[in-house]
């Protein structure tokens, strides 16, 4: 890896955890946001279900290569028919038979094979979920702060019309201006008013969104962090793009799984063999007048099989078939995971270079339509402005204002994005204070066999709601 992508993933974690820590005290920090959402989040419980529920692939392949052991039991009775002497007879049978496969063409070793790779590929289709739900947060945390200063700028935006509105009203007495100012200054303040209850209403949908990404009600959202270290141009990106994100990662096991089916159907063109052994005890018993004695026979046997398929009505070969268009589906399924993530990685790039743009065009218009609304609003006490002029330059900083608030919104969720986009989006690259989910010790536990689940998720779930 080039020596600026080793520094740009350690400053990146570095940098997001620093800038958590100078938040204030008081306020919900986004650091405790995505702590938040990554205890709690369904989605991400239900991929770590999946991790778990795939261990069990490994411990359930090999299976194949250890002995299967059985007791069987059967009970029955026989009643006379046609004879003088014989009333019936009933008997019991109490066996333990074990069985014990050599060689199977491969098919124990390549279930194995096939089942580890779908552990990888679970693994990282978590890793791609955690990344998921983490923009989404940060998108909801980002979307709030926006739409509050939206509701702020607004809020101004109306004291400031009823200010002029007053002061319209004020020279009109006086006979300074006509009627018709005070009606401009009358409609925008309804303008304005309406405004505000829009910008109100969105904020109540992005906290409505913050609740369901994170699972509470944003409570004095703290100011965004400094953006973490990013890849300072798009080959960088797209190169950590193509080295760390899970779904390539996934994609990539999945093929791999893919060709160890296929070896497991081919071995069914292969012979099988096995050892089998069985010990058991028949009591029969014959009552009635033929005064037949209790009888017990013991039996034990072993023996070595061996089994040459030779036509199974084509079901092997319709299997092969079907294995080697699953690996061309996982190739092809690969390609366009990758064609994906390039385009994302791209677009991603982008938009941060254009809200970085903006965010400078917008801090110049902000300076310009200041002084220029200061100045309309001196010329128009000397009688030089109308109050529709006054009112035009007044909107004319408001929309400023409310670009630049976009702007920055938009780097910031853009920032975030590209980590998305590179891979690089996890909860041990952020450097957050939240215990990491650790797949190994389930799947550590399930080689042992002693797993257990985990009885606290749904609490964790239902405590969203």
């Amino acid at each position: 890896m080039p020596l600026f992508l080793r520094q740009s993933a350690a400053v990146a974690a570095l940098s997001v955890f620093a800038s958590f820590a100078l938040s204030p005290a008081q306020a919900q920090t986004l650091e405790q946001t995505l702590v938040a959402t990554y205890e709690s989040h369904p989605a991400l419980e239900a991929a770590r279900a999946a991790v778990r529920a795939s261990d069990e692939g490994i411990a359930q392949a090999r299976t194949g290569q250890r002995p299967q052991v059985n007791a069987t039991f059967d009970a029955g009775a026989q009643t006379g028919d046609g004879f003088v002497d014989f009333d019936g007879s009933n008997s019991q049978t109490l066996a333990l038979s074990a069985s014990q496969s050599l060689y199977n063409g491969g098919d124990t070793v390549a279930a194995i094979e096939a089942a580890r790779a779908g552990v990888e590929s679970s693994r990282a289709s978590l890793a791609s979920t955690e990344q998921t739900v983490l923009l989404e947060a940060i998108t909801a945390y980002s979307d709030v702060l926006r739409d509050t200063q939206f509701v702020a700028l607004s809020e101004n935006n109306v004291r400031v019309i009823e200010r002029e509105l007053q002061a319209a009203r004020d020279r009109f007495e006086v006979g300074e201006v006509t009627r018709t100012d005070v009606a401009q200054a009358e409609a925008r303040l309804a303008a304005a008013n309406s405004n505000l209850i829009a910008s109100r209403g969105n904020l109540s949908r992005s906290e409505d969104a913050y609740q369901a990404a994170v699972g509470s009600r944003p409570i004095d959202l703290a100011p965004q962090p400094i953006l973490p270290a990013l890849p300072g141009s798009l080959d960088d990106a797209q190169e950590l793009a193509r080295q760390n994100h899970p779904q390539i990662r996934a994609a990539t096991e999945s093929v791999i799984a893919a060709e160890f089916n296929l070896e497991r159907a081919q071995s069914g063109f292969g012979p099988t063999v096995g050892v089998t052994g069985s010990i058991g005890v028949t009591r029969s018993e014959g009552p009635g007048r033929s005064n037949i004695d209790i009888n017990n026979t013991e039996r034990t046997s072993i023996g070595l099989n061996a089994t040459l398929p030779l036509y199974r009505g084509g079901g092997t070969q319709s299997g092969a078939r079907q294995a080697q268009a699953n690996i061309e589906q996982a190739q092809a399924n690969l390609q366009d995971v990758g064609r994906v993530i390039r385009q994302n990685v791209s677009s991603s790039f982008t938009a941060l270079e254009v809200a970085r743009s903006s965010i400078d065009a917008s801090r110049q218009e902000i300076t310009a339509a200041r002084i220029a609304f200061e100045g309309v609003q001196e010329e128009a006490t000397l009688g030089a402005r109308t109050t529709l002029d006054v009112l035009d330059a007044e909107q004319s900083l408001l929309n400023a204002q409310s670009n630049l608030v976009s702007a920055e919104r938009d780097e910031f969720v853009a920032a975030f994005t590209l980590l998305s986009a590179v891979g690089l989006l996890a909860v041990d690259h952020l450097g957050l204070d939240v215990e990491v989910y650790d797949p190994n010790e389930n799947f550590e536990a399930v080689q042992s066999g002693s797993s257990d689940s985990d009885v606290g998720i749904l609490d964790r779930i239902r405590g969203r709601f």
